[in-house]
This record gives structure tokens, sequence and C-alpha cells, in this order.
């Protein structure tokens, strides 16, 4: 019975754990209203479609260079001081949008708030696969999307009925609640890079709630294990990327996040505004919006209970992409239908049914699982430059993606923007069976050798 009784006592607090990941994953309600500033926004601006197409992308464009701050600040001042290097760039975002509605002004605030967007999608993956457990990673990545989710439904939801400036004090508001960050512990892992144990074995126990020193131990001496094959391997990060485990891991990432831009939810949420207003429907534009933000919120909880549990990450990540091509593929039709002519008015429901089937299948893989697994491909010699180099290119197709959806929406109507993103995504899918590996319940060093 007390063999037993000391088990219990010495596993770790998942609990405690879930509430640290919550914390931090508050940084990406900024993230949320970040993507989503440009919908409600456009409207109230008296631009041209150019200055437009700026404004939208531009905080994909700043993105880019996010993600090597983030390397640099990952590990310099740890993955904590990095969390509030992000949250930062966000705050400053805001408050140059409240003050000013100038155009060239706001493409700063942009840029801005891009380097955040790179930063926290670089970065907060790697505070998150450090401090997780093996077997929780994939679930917690619900949180991050459950919070972007929410900072979007918060601007489709207030954006289109409240002023330009009211709008920014939402903003600083919601980045002022992450200052949470300030209580959650460092990562052992860069503790123990930086050759401080004890800070390492209190951080692991602010995160693990050890009731005995047995397991926390024998978990801090894994982290070391893991830091000393780094260290004895040691080389110059040209000569990293050299490596196989982490020319795969790169290459698997680029890969990933390749996807989430070409899914089809980033350029709703963009657009959508001035997509569904190109068209008369029986209901308000912003609508479109607002629900499928707040399907994504409910469907991001569908990895932590099922899809993760039952069918692991790689799974769910093909299963998630397919689906994503055959909603586009939809997608397409309605459009092509409506830029034919035919009167879809009585139908106007197909729009939010169509956008909401999207949503739902990004979210079951793509949005909360993709970068959780980008964070597990990359081997600790090259983390920080392999994280920086797959936002660095994920931002730049983000980029390339927002700039040309309008331009061929207005040479050849929305329904060819749809059927090259399906096109795209079952390309992904099927390359994703043979190419992707599963790392669900597999320890960070296990993935590592994997892809040795």
């Amino acid at each position: 019975m007390s063999s037993t009784m000391e088990g219990t006592e010495d596993r770790p607090s998942q609990l405690r754990i879930y509430l640290i990941v919550l914390a931090v994953s508050t940084i990406y309600l900024s993230t949320g209203m970040v993507t989503g500033w440009s919908s409600p926004i456009l409207p109230k601006l008296n631009l041209t479609a150019h200055e437009q197409g700026l404004v939208t992308s531009l905080a994909s464009f700043g993105a880019a260079p996010g993600p090597f701050i983030t390397t640099f600040c990952l590990d310099t001042i740890g993955r904590k001081g990095t969390l509030f290097i992000i949250w930062s760039f966000y705050l400053t975002s805001w408050i140059i949008l409240l003050v000013s509605q100038n155009v060239y002004v706001i493409y700063i605030a942009r840029l801005i708030a891009g380097l955040g967007v790179g930063g926290a999608t670089s970065g907060i993956p790697v505070y998150i696969s450090e401090v997780a457990l093996a077997g929780v990673r994939g679930r917690l990545g619900a949180a991050s999307t459950m919070m972007i989710a929410l900072g979007g439904l918060i601007m489709y939801w207030v954006g289109p009925s409240v002023s330009y400036t009211t709008i920014s004090i939402f903003g600083i508001a919601l980045a002022l609640i992450a200052f949470v960050i300030f209580f959650v512990p460092e990562s052992p892992f860069h503790h123990i890079n930086k050759g401080r144990k004890k800070e390492a074995e209190m951080a692991l126990q602010k995160l693990r709630g050890y009731s005995t020193r047995e397991k926390l131990e024998e978990e801090l001496e894994e982290i070391i294990k893991t830091i000393t094959q780094k260290e004895e391997n040691a080389i110059g990060w040209l000569e990293g990327l050299k490596h196989p485990a982490a020319f795969k891991g790169i290459g698997l990432g680029i890969y990933l996040s390749s996807m989430t831009y070409f899914s089809g939810l980033i350029v709703q949420g963009a657009y959508a505004q001035t997509i569904y207003t190109s068209f008369e429907l029986s209901f308000s534009a912003s609508y479109v919006g607002v629900v499928n933000t707040f399907a994504n919120i409910l469907f991001s909880f569908l990895p932590v209970l099922f899809i993760n549990k039952c069918i692991g990450m790689k799974a769910g990540i093909v299963i998630s992409a397919f689906g994503c091509g055959l909603t586009c593929v939809f997608l397409g039709v309605y459009f092509y239908f409506i830029k034919a002519g035919y009167d879809l008015y009585d139908y106007s429901y197909l729009a939010i049914v169509l956008s909401v089937a999207n949503t739902f299948a990004h979210s079951i893989g793509l949005g909360a699982l993709v970068y959780t697994m980008v964070a597990e491909l990359m081997p600790m010699s090259v983390k920080g430059i392999g994280m920086g180099l797959v936002g660095c290119v994920g931002s730049l197709i983000g980029f390339g993606v927002l700039e040309i959806f309008p331009i061929i929406a207005s040479a050849y109507g929305y329904s060819t923007d749809f059927f090259g993103l399906a096109i795209i995504m079952f390309v992904f899918a099927t390359l994703a069976i043979f190419i992707l590996p599963d790392t669900t319940g597999k320890t960070l060093q296990e993935i590592e050798e994997l892809l040795s």
C-alpha cells in the first residue's frame, strides 16, 4: 500500500503544468488581435488598395526577423526573458496605433507587431516543449490555439462596432493581461545550459510539484544528460545545420509551418470583411468572422480531448491538411457560382458553414499541433537558429500569401484563390504521410535520435 501511495505522490502535477502553459499562452491573445486587426479596421481607414494590402501583410513581413531576435534572446536572457521581449513588442505596437492614424505610423506599428508574432510562434513553443511532460505536449498546443482564437474573436466581435482608438485600447488591455508571465518559472533546460543546477532544480519543482526528491532528481538527471550530450557534440551552428537531425528537423519545420499559411484560415481571417462584403448576404459580413473565430475556440479543445490522445500528432496533422484542402474546394465552388452570376442570397448561410468547416479542419491538427511538433523536431544544438529559420521562412510565405490573395481575387475571382489553396494543401497532406514522423509520447532525446 505504501509503495502505491508513494508512486502516486511522486507523479508530477499536470494541473500545475496546464496553468503555467495557460499563463504563458495569454501572450497569444495579442497574436490573435494582430492577425485579425485588418478585417474590421480597413473599412474605418481611408486607404488606397495598395495601402490596404501593406497594412494587412506588413505584420507577416515584420514577423520574419522576429524569430532571429527570439533566437538570440532564448540563448542569452533565457526562455522567460524572451517571453517579456515578445510581450513588449505587442504592447509597443498597440501604444503606437493608439497615438496616431497616419498610414506610415501604422506601417511601423504593424512591423513591430509582426516582431511579436514572429517571436511568439518561435519562442513560446520552445518554452512549452521544455517545461511540459512528454505525453501532454501535443494537448498543451490547444491552449495556444484557444488564446489566438479568443484574441481574434474579440477583434471580430468588438472591432466593427467601436472606433479605431477604442480597438487600440482593447489591444493594450489584453497585452497587459499577459504580464502574468512574470510568475512562471524559467525553463530548467536554460538553467542547466548556464550551469545553474540549483536554480534548475527549483524551477523543475515549481513545474512538477513533486512531493519527494526521487522523481525530481531522476528527471533533472535526464535533463542534464540531454544538455551534456549537446555540449559534448557542440559545434558551430553552420556545421550543426549539416547534421542529419538538424537538417531534417528544420526542413520538416518549414514544411509544417507552410501548411498553416495555405490552409485558408489566415486569408479568411485577414480579409473576412472584404471577402463577404463583395456580394450580398442576408446578414452582416462581420458575423462570418465572429462565428468562425468562436468556432475556432471551441474546436481548439478537440486535439486535447481526442486527436492527440487517440490517433497521435502525425495522423491529426495529415487529416487536418486533407480537410483544409477539401473545404477550400467547396469554398472555391461557392465563390465560382457567385462570380458566374447565380443568386445565392437564400443560401447565405453557406458562407458561414463553409468558413466554419475550414476552421474545424484547421483546428484539429494544423492549429494546435503544428508548432508543438516543430519545437519537438529541433535538436537542442540548433534549436534557436532552427526555430528562427522556420519562423522567418513561414512569415515570408505568409506575407506572400496575404499580398497575392487580393491580387488574384481582383483578376480572376475568389474561386481561383481557394482552388489554388486546395491543390497546395492536397500536395502537403500527401507528402506528410510519407515524410512526417510521429513524435507523440516521445522525449526530446528520443525524437532527436529518430531524426538522426
